[in-house]
């Protein structure tokens, strides 16, 4: 069985092809490359250096630094033009989109646009298997993509996409509060995930045949410090994930999720993060402070356990060492011998459970 696990962050794009007639796991190929978003701000800054209006189509990505190029391209007195699509790129709302300037056109582009016209594509399959064509790998065999994105959702007016963001994971986990929870289908992904679905057909256009799972990025490395030898018999146990955009900590009980947390690495250092994990497990904070700390927020479905109840603290994550300089007893998480993988062997467990094991 061969799984192609693509865990796509603001910082990294993690992949992991996992293959089980390999010896071990520690022999499957990985790699870490520049996240997307990155690839394609730098792009926008070049035009904007160059004073190039832009048309923008092609699937819904994730936005950050990307973004940011756009709104100083505009700043800068040139025009973007982009296809609906596109445009959820930039904020899951297209009204706010317009209101920053940005023109949504149709496919077919802007009638006699000149300038630069830049397709995007965050799942990059077919350029990942082009290059591994080079070490004797084909990819015309893998029989499951699982692809990690981040989607805050499409928000309705009247609410921020933290909030929507924070109430949605509360809900998919009351309903099952196991963390391959927010791994979907391709045919169970809600309606207002537009990144995930152009996730999903971003992978299914490049491997038609190849079974698809989508889930979010920082459960799938919590997933993934799960599978962490240190971490399999402590409970409870608290994960945490230090992602370059957001931290996600989770209180885990016998397997299932009681707690969730999530707030902007950006506005944590070491002794804040210390002292909001230490609260968090004593059941001390609310979603009040944590939302208006510019945090998305957080949420109990069971009682807290206490903090001295905790028998590992397990962390992960691009910023993990934040944690290293706090008095917290902590261990950094390296599933299959990685500390960067965390999110793509959180995605094979998730495609294990979600279609091998259910």
């Amino acid at each position: 069985m061969k799984i192609l696990a693509i865990d796509i962050g603001a910082g990294t794009e993690d992949v992991l092809l996992y293959d089980d007639s390999k010896k071990s796991v520690e022999n499957c190929i990985k790699m870490v490359l520049p996240s997307p978003c990155n690839i394609f701000a730098s792009q926008v800054k070049s035009a904007t250096r160059l004073l190039k209006d832009l048309f923008i189509k092609g699937d819904t990505i994730g936005g950050g630094p990307f973004s940011h190029a756009l709104k100083r391209h505009v700043e800068a007195g040139l025009r973007v033009f982009m296809t609906e699509n596109a445009a959820y790129t930039v904020r899951n709302s297209l009204e706010q989109v317009k209101q920053a300037g940005i023109e949504i056109v149709d496919e077919s582009g802007p009638k006699d646009f000149v300038g630069e016209t830049i397709v995007l594509e965050e799942v990059n399959i077919n350029k990942i298997g082009d290059f591994l064509k080079g070490f004797g790998e084909s990819f015309s065999d893998i029989d499951y993509v699982a692809v990690a994105v981040q989607d805050h959702g499409v928000f309705p007016d009247g609410m921020t996409n933290r909030q929507f963001r924070i109430n949605k994971i509360k809900e998919l986990l009351s309903d099952n509060p196991k963390p391959e929870a927010f791994a979907f289908k391709e045919n169970e992904i809600p309606q207002y995930y537009p990144r995930m679905h152009s996730a999903v057909k971003a992978c299914k256009r490049q491997l038609p045949n190849a079974t698809v799972l989508v889930m979010d990025t920082s459960p799938d490395a919590i997933l993934g410090c799960l599978i962490d030898p240190a971490a399999k018999d402590a409970d409870p146990l608290l994960a945490v994930n230090v992602g370059n955009g957001h931290t996600m900590a989770a209180i885990i009980c016998q397997g299932e999720i009681t707690a969730v947390l999530e707030h902007h690495t950006r506005l944590l250092e070491s002794t804040k993060m210390e002292i909001l994990l230490r609260d968090f497990a004593e059941g001390k904070l609310s979603n009040d402070q944590v939302f208006g700390d510019n945090g998305h927020g957080m949420f109990y479905l069971k009682e807290a356990p206490g903090f001295s109840c905790i028998q590992k603290v397990v962390v992960t994550g691009p910023n993990r060492n934040i944690l290293a300089d706090t008095d917290l007893d902590v261990h950094f998480a390296t599933p299959g011998g990685d500390v960067m993988m965390s999110g793509t062997f959180g995605l094979v467990e998730a495609t294990k459970r979600r279609f091998l094991q259910s």
